[in-house]
Formats: C-alpha cells, sequence, structure tokens
C-alpha cells in the first residue's frame, strides 16, 4: 500500500511540474454571423439634355448611403503553424436588407439594394494565450443588387401610370478585415471583427434609353462590424 501512494504521489508530481501543452488552434470551424453594416451606392446616367456639339458623354451622378441589419454563417478551416502562426481559409454567405434611393433626373427615382454576398477568402493570425487568435482576412466577395428606375414618379397615381424597369445583376469585388476570435471552451468561440467590401461597378442598359447612349453604371461598398459565435471540431 505504501509503494501504491508513493508511485501515486509521484506521478502527480510529475504532471503538475509539466507545463500544460498549449491548445492546437487546427481544424473545422463553423459560426453564425450577425452585422452591422452600412452600404453605399454610387450611380451614374447619361444627361438626355448633353449637348452634343461638345466632345465626350455627360453623366449625371448620385450616392447615398444605408444603414442595416446583416446575417449569415461561415465555413472554415485552420491549420496552426508552430506555435505562433494560424493560417486559415472559409467561405461564407450572409443577407442584407440595406437600399439606397435616389434622384438622378428631374422626378426620376432609382433605387438599388443589396440581397445577398458570397464570400471566399483566406486569414492569417497569431495565437492570443491557449484558445484565441488575432488575425487579418481577405478575399473574393459576390453581391447581388436588386433595384427599379422610375423615370417620372409624377405619373404613379395616373390612370395609366408609366413603366417601373425593374434590374438583378451580381457584383464581384473584394474584401479586407481583421477581427480577434475568442476561446469560451475547447470547442466553442465568439469573434468580433471588421470587414470592408468593395463590390465594383456594373453597367445597366434601361429601356428608356437611347441604344447609342452609354449605360448607367452601379457602383457599391459596403463597411460592417461584425459579431460571430461558433464550434470548432
Amino acid at each position: 500500500m505504501k509503494y501504491h501512494l508513493l508511485l501515486t504521489a509521484a506521478a502527480t508530481g510529475f504532471a503538475l511540474a509539466v507545463p500544460a501543452q498549449a491548445q492546437d488552434l487546427s481544424g473545422f470551424r463553423i459560426e453564425a454571423r450577425g452585422a452591422w453594416e452600412k452600404a453605399g451606392v454610387e450611380a451614374s446616367l447619361p444627361n438626355p439634355d448633353d449637348d452634343e456639339s461638345e466632345t465626350g458623354d455627360e453623366f449625371l451622378t448620385a450616392s447615398d448611403d444605408d444603414s442595416d441589419i446583416s446575417y449569415g454563417l461561415e465555413l472554415g478551416y485552420d491549420v496552426q503553424v508552430g506555435r505562433g502562426f494560424v493560417l486559415g481559409a472559409y467561405a461564407g454567405a450572409d443577407l442584407s436588407n440595406s437600399e439606397v434611393c435616389g434622384e438622378l433626373l428631374a422626378d426620376d427615382l432609382a433605387c438599388a439594394g443589396l440581397d445577398r454576398t458570397f464570400t471566399l477568402g483566406a486569414r492569417a493570425g497569431v495565437p492570443l494565450g491557449e484558445r484565441s487568435l488575432l488575425y487579418v482576412k481577405g478575399g473574393y466577395s459576390n453581391g447581388k443588387f436588386e433595384g427599379t428606375y422610375d423615370a417620372d414618379v409624377t405619373d404613379n397615381d395616373d390612370e395609366e401610370p408609366g413603366v417601373i424597369e425593374e434590374f438583378s445583376k451580381t457584383h464581384g469585388g473584394y474584401h479586407l478585415g481583421g477581427g480577434v476570435e475568442l476561446g469560451l471552451t475547447r470547442s466553442l468561440y465568439a469573434k468580433l471583427e471588421y470587414v470592408y467590401t468593395d463590390y465594383g461597378s456594373r453597367t445597366y442598359r434601361l429601356a428608356s434609353m437611347d441604344d447609342e447612349a452609354p449605360g448607367a453604371e452601379l457602383s457599391s461598398d459596403r463597411h460592417q462590424v461584425v459579431a460571430g459565435i461558433g464550434l470548432k471540431f
């Protein structure tokens, strides 16, 4: 019995003397995300009263922004390289209700809203303690925009109002950001990050435009403050 007690005490003392090994941050992860966002849209339209005797086309422009809430999911896989570096890849999707409306010509109204965004990217970071991570991220974004254009809002109450044109297109661009991921347990984590997205620009042709006139151009970007909660596997 004495030898058994001595061996048990020795094993316990050895275990306490050896430093605990830091948790490896490698593995799959899945998270739910919610964000406050500020989406901006800029539209330009050929001026129908442009002086044809002058060189070049004259455009009318309007821009505005809208703040709203978006929500989505992200899947990822991380690999810890040594004790001080983490590399990862991810794919995500989110839904948004941001919409901007503005006047380009007298009595017209153009509206454009962000519907959904798909993302694909990579991240790199440094561990903070045993379970947390400070990181930067970036990659490709694809946003779907839906909009309307009413050439004359003054006839909307008439018996035969004018046609309101509708359009839907995707914009491909990029996103950049960074944040901190806090390990709550060995498998549960929470995060806070900032992400900027540039969706680039697309050209739209409206039925009311002359065939030889350049199309209307729509460009957009987005700022997000994102909070998330996820699981590691």
